[in-house]
């Protein structure tokens, strides 16, 4: 798994990658990419890749809109590129004390797919919220309202 997301730093796309053992074969990870906040995800030993507190104090009309993202996402409405396929990943949403979180179940050997599609699925979400919620950005993670 750690291959999987050093790649993505190799090529320059995240900056300050740092992977750390943690407790019970977990492996934590934290990155700059998107926004000037660092960026935390972890994996278990289950096999389930989850980015914390992705994003914090997230409204309900937030959570609801991201959560519909990730749904519809598993459809044929979709193109492939774009399509997340439940036989390689499943992917999830929850909210906890306010914060938004994404999970992925990998299934099999599938740690490449599910990297890749987790971190465009990150991706398409924060440039949903340039959309339709930049006010949200410019409170919480300080993004510039230009």
């Amino acid at each position: 798994m750690t291959a999987a997301f050093k790649h993505y730093a190799d090529r320059g796309v995240f900056r300050g990658f740092q992977a750390s053992p943690s407790h019970r074969g977990r492996v934590d990870y934290r990155f700059l990419w998107l926004t000037r906040r660092p960026m935390h995800a972890s994996i278990d030993r289950r096999g389930v890749l989850t980015f914390p507190a992705l994003l914090p104090k997230a409204t309900p009309a937030i959570a609801s809109e991201l959560r519909l993202m990730v749904l519809a996402r598993s459809t044929r409405t979709v193109p492939d590129h774009k399509r997340l396929d439940a036989r390689r990943a499943k992917f999830a949403c929850a909210v906890r004390k306010g914060d938004f979180s994404l999970s992925v179940e990998i299934r099999g050997r599938n740690q490449e797919y599910a990297v890749g599609k987790a971190l465009n699925l990150v991706n398409d979400m924060f440039v949903a919220l340039h959309e339709g919620h930049p006010e949200y950005l410019v409170q919480h993670f300080g993004i510039s309202q230009e």
